[in-house]
C-alpha cells in the first residue's frame, strides 16, 4: 500500500491549469504532514447566529424513500466546479470515462422562477432567468447527471428541486456543503452549513420530499477541524435517510487546494458510514474528493482510504480525458478542438466557453501518436483563445468553420464519440453485472433508442425482418410484422369476442412509491378495458378483420385504454419512472404489469411494460408523453412522407367511440372526493338520483342537444387520457398446451417498431 505521504505528493507543474501554476510553484517544499498541519485550525467552524427555527428544530416528519437504482460504487466521478462544470466539460467527461457528473453548484434563489425550455435543433434543454442561462443539460447525460444545489433553507431548496425535476431532466440532486467560497458561505451555504448541522440535514429532507422517487438525493462535505467533530456530522447527516451516497472533500473549510489532502482521516469515516447504513438496512456509498488526479491515481486512493468511488475536480478542469485508464489525450490537438465543436453546436455561452478553454492545461499528450505541438504553437493557441470575443474567432483559432458545426446534427454527428462511448459502457455494464441488481438493459434503452444497432435475436423475429430501430421509426414491411405473442393475442380476441363478454378486460397494476422511509412501497390492481392497440380498427373486410386507422402507418404491439387524469393512477404511473421510460426528448413513463386472462383459450398474459399518460394539449403531463418513440411504422407506400402520427387524433377517436355513461363519467367531480348527495344513496341507486350534480349520461361528440351538453363534453374531454402500454417482456402461459414462452423485447429497441426475442421455459 503506498503511503500518505506519496499519495499526496502534488502534481507536476504541467499538469495545472496555467492560472494556479505559479501558487505550486512558489511554494516551498516542506513536509507534507507539516503543510497539513500547520495549515488547520483545530478550532470548530463558527456557527451562523441562529434566525430560523429549521437551524434550531430537527424536522422529525417522515421523508419519502428512494427508489434511484443509480449506481455509486466503483466509480470515477467529475466533481462540480462552479464555471468549469458545464456541459461541454460535462459531455468530454463522460466521453471518456467518468461514470457520474456533477454540474456546478447552482444557489436555489437562482433556479427558482427560472423557465425551462427545449432546443428543438440541439435538445439542450436550458433553464433561463431574465433572459440569462442559469443551468442547461441535455438527454444525453440525464442517466448519470447530478444537479448541485446550494441552500442554507428547507423552503427554498424544496422550490428548487420541484423546478430542477419538473420534467426529469437528472439523475440526483446533491446539496453543496463544502464549498469555501464567499458567494457561497455568505448566505450560510457551502462550507458553512457543517457549522449548522441541524440546518443541513433538514435541507437534505426538504429535497427527498421535493425529488420524485426515483431522483436521487446526496450530499458533498468537507472534513471539519477535528476527527470527532466531522463522525458526529456524518452520523447524523446519514441517519436522516435521506442521502445515497455522501461525498467527502478531504481538506477543511480553510484549507487550499495546494495543500494536500488529508486522505488519512477517511477510512474511519467510511467504517462509521458503513456501520450505520447497515443498522438502518442500507447502503451509502461514500466517495472521496481530493488530490485525485486521474484515472491512474483513483486506484492507489481507494487502497488508502477504503471508498469505492473517487472524484475528480482539477484534473478534469487541466484535462477532461483524464478521466481514461490509458492516459491523457493531447488538449491541443484532440481535446481543446472537441471542446470548441460541443460549444459550438450547444450554443454554449461564449464566455464560459473563453473561460474553461483558459484553464485547460494546453500541452502535447505525453504518450500515444500525438505529434509534437511546439511552443510557438501553444502560445498562438492561448493568444487566440484570449483575443477571441465571438464562438466564430474562437474556433478559427484552432482551424475550425463554426458554420460547418453549426450545420451538422448535434446527436448523429457532433456527439457522435460520446454516444459511441456510452454504447460500449452500456454493453459492458451489462456484461459485468449480468448478476447483480444493474439492470444494464433498462440502462441500454436510455442511449440505444436512438442508435441504430441491435444485438442478436434468438428466436421470434429476426434482425432482417424490416422493423426499424431507432426514433426516427420510418420502415415497415408490407405487412407490418408484430411479435408472435401480440399476433396470438389479436387471434384470441378476435375469434372468442363474440361469446366471452369479459375478455376485453385485463388487471392493470401500478406501484405506490413509500410515503416515508418507514414504510414499504404499496402495489394497486384495477380493472381496465382493452381499448385496442395503436392504430388498429376492426374491419370485416381485412385479412385477420383488423386494418389501420391512419393508412399511412401500420398497426403496434402498444396498447391503449384510457382514464381521468385527477386519479392516484396517474401520479402514480409518473412516479414510478424507470430508465427504460426515459427519452432523450425529455419523455418519461412509469412502470405497470398487466395481467389478461383469456378464458376461451385457456391463456394467461402478464405484460410488463412502461406506461405513457397522454392528456389534452394544455395539461403539464403532457410534456413527458414520447411522441416520436410510440408512433407505428410508415405503411410501404408512405416511406417517404414526412407526415407524424397524429396522437391528438388517435386519442381523439377513442374519446368519440366512449359509451354514454362513461362520457359522462369524466365531467364528475375528481374521482374519490365525498359525493355531494350521499344521503340520498342510502335510499337510492347511483342512477335513480335524478338531483346529481353531474349527468348520468351525455351523448356522442356532435351529436348534444344544447349547449349545456357540449360544455359537460368540453369538461369530460379535458379530464380524459389515453394510456399507452410500451411493453418490453410479455410472460404467455398456455394451460391447454402446458408450454409457456417470454417474449422480451431486444435492448435498445423501442416497442412500436423493434424487435423481439422468444424462449421456452418450464410452465
Amino acid at each position: 500500500m503506498p503511503s500518505v505521504a506519496e499519495i499526496r505528493q502534488p502534481p507536476p507543474t504541467t499538469m495545472l491549469p496555467p492560472a494556479k501554476r505559479p501558487k505550486m510553484e512558489a511554494s516551498t517544499p516542506i513536509e507534507v504532514e507539516a503543510v497539513a498541519a500547520d495549515s488547520t485550525s483545530y478550532q470548530d467552524v463558527a456557527p451562523l447566529p441562529e434566525t430560523k427555527e429549521s437551524e434550531r428544530v430537527d424536522d422529525l416528519e417522515p421523508i419519502p424513500a428512494c427508489t434511484s437504482t443509480l449506481e455509486y460504487r466503483n466509480g470515477i466521478f467529475l466533481a462540480p466546479m462552479v464555471r468549469i462544470g458545464t456541459l461541454p466539460t460535462r459531455l468530454l467527461s463522460l466521453e471518456y470515462g467518468a461514470d457520474l457528473v456533477w454540474g456546478p453548484e447552482i444557489v436555489d434563489r437562482a433556479i427558482i422562477g427560472s423557465e425551462r425550455k427545449v432546443n428543438p435543433a440541439t435538445g439542450v434543454v436550458e433553464f433561463l432567468k431574465d433572459h440569462k442561462q442559469i443551468f442547461s443539460c441535455h438527454p444525453m447525460e440525464r442517466p448519470y447527471l447530478v444537479y448541485q444545489l446550494g441552500s442554507a433553507d428547507p423552503e427554498l431548496a424544496y422550490q428548487a428541486i420541484k423546478t430542477i425535476t419538473q420534467a426529469d431532466d437528472v439523475a440526483a440532486v446533491d446539496l453543496n456543503c463544502g464549498c469555501p467560497k464567499p458567494f457561497s458561505t455568505h448566505a450560510g451555504m457551502g462550507a458553512n452549513m457543517l457549522s449548522t448541522p441541524i440546518l443541513l440535514c433538514n435541507t437534505l429532507k426538504a429535497m427527498r420530499r421535493a425529488a420524485p422517487a426515483h431522483v436521487a438525493v446526496t450530499c458533498k462535505i468537507r472534513l471539519l477541524p477535528t476527527q470527532e467533530k466531522t463522525i458526529e456530522l456524518v452520523d447524523k447527516i446519514v441517519r436522516t435517510g435521506a442521502i445515497e451516497c455522501l461525498t467527502v472533500h478531504c481538506r477543511t473549510k480553510d484549507m487550499r487546494p495546494r495543500e494536500p489532502a488529508l486522505l488519512h482521516r477517511l477510512r474511519e469515516i467510511v467504517d462509521h458510514v458503513n456501520t450505520v447504513a447497515a443498522e438502518m438496512g442500507r447502503t451509502v456509498p461514500v466517495v472521496c474528493n481530493g488530490d485525485v488526479w486521474d484515472a491512474t491515481t483513483a486506484p492507489r486512493i481507494k487502497e488508502l482510504t477504503g471508498v469505492t468511488s473517487t472524484m475528480i475536480a482539477r484534473g478534469a478542469e487541466a484535462n477532461p480525458s483524464c478521466f481514461r485508464p490509458e492516459g491523457n489525450l493531447s488538449l491541443p490537438e484532440i481535446i481543446a478542438p472537441k471542446w470548441v465543436r460541443y460549444s459550438i453546436a450547444l450554443n454554449n455561452p461564449i464566455g464560459n466557453t473563453k473561460y474553461c478553454m483558459s484553464q485547460l492545461a494546453l500541452k502535447p499528450a505525453e504518450a500515444g501518436n500525438a505529434k509534437h505541438v511546439s511552443k510557438k504553437q501553444l502560445s498562438a493557441l492561448r493568444m487566440g483563445i484570449a483575443q477571441a470575443k465571438t464562438q466564430e474567432q474562437l474556433a478559427a483559432a484552432f482551424g475550425i468553420d463554426a458554420e460547418e458545426v453549426r450545420a451538422q446534427d448535434v446527436e448523429k454527428e457532433v456527439l457522435k464519440d460520446l454516444r459511441e462511448a456510452l454504447d460500449a459502457r452500456i454493453k459492458q455494464h451489462a456484461t459485468s453485472h449480468s448478476g447483480s441488481g444493474f439492470d444494464g438493459q433498462r440502462l441500454g434503452a436510455v442511449i440505444g433508442n436512438s442508435s441504430g444497432s441491435s444485438g442478436p435475436s434468438s428466436g421470434g423475429q429476426q434482425a432482417g425482418d424490416g422493423h426499424a430501430s431507432g426514433p426516427d421509426q420510418k420502415k415497415a414491411t408490407s405487412n407490418s410484422p408484430q411479435p408472435d405473442w401480440k399476433e396470438i393475442l389479436a387471434k384470441s380476441i378476435g375469434e372468442n369476442i363474440k361469446d366471452e363478454k369479459s375478455i376485453l378486460y385485463y388487471a392493470f397494476s401500478t406501484v405506490e412509491p413509500p410515503s416515508s422511509v418507514h414504510d414499504a412501497a404499496k402495489p394497486h390492481v384495477r380493472y381496465v378495458v382493452h381499448r385496442g392497440f395503436v392504430n388498429e380498427k376492426r374491419d370485416g373486410d381485412a385479412e385477420g378483420g383488423v386494418a389501420s386507422q391512419n393508412p399511412a402507418f401500420g398497426s403496434s404491439p402498444c396498447l391503449m385504454t384510457t382514464t381521468d387524469v385527477r386519479t392516484p393512477k396517474v401520479q402514480q404511473l409518473t412516479s414510478q419512472s424507470s430508465l427504460r421510460s426515459h427519452g432523450e426528448d425529455g419523455s418519461r413513463g412509469g412502470e405497470c404489469e398487466i395481467a389478461w386472462w383469456i378464458e376461451s383459450t385457456q391463456m394467461q398474459f402478464r405484460i410488463s411494460g412502461t406506461v405513457h399518460v397522454l392528456p389534452t394539449k394544455d395539461h403539464p403531463l403532457r410534456s413527458l408523453f414520447p411522441f416520436e418513440r410510440l408512433s407505428p411504422p410508415r405503411a410501404p407506400d408512405a416511406m417517404d412522407s414526412d407526415e407524424a402520427f397524429d396522437w391528438d387524433g388517435e386519442r381523439t377517436r377513442i374519446f368519440n367511440k366512449l359509451n354514454a355513461g362513461l362520457l359522462a363519467s369524466f365531467c364528475r367531480p375528481t374521482p374519490g372526493t365525498p359525493h355531494p348527495n350521499a344521503a340520498k344513496l342510502d335510499s337510492a341507486k347511483p342512477k335513480d338520483d335524478t338531483s346529481s350534480p353531474w349527468p348520468l349520461e351525455l351523448p356522442q361528440p356532435g351529436k348534444e342537444e344544447n349547449d349545456k351538453q357540449k360544455e359537460q363534453l368540453k369538461e369530460s374531454e379535458k379530464n380524459f387520457a389515453l394510456v399507452v402500454v410500451e411493453p418490453y417482456k410479455v410472460d404467455l402461459v398456455n394451460l391447454a398446451e402446458d408450454t409457456r414462452t417470454i417474449y422480451e423485447l431486444v435492448s435498445g429497441e423501442n416497442a412500436a417498431t423493434g424487435k423481439w426475442t422468444s424462449r421456452r421455459v418450464v410452465p
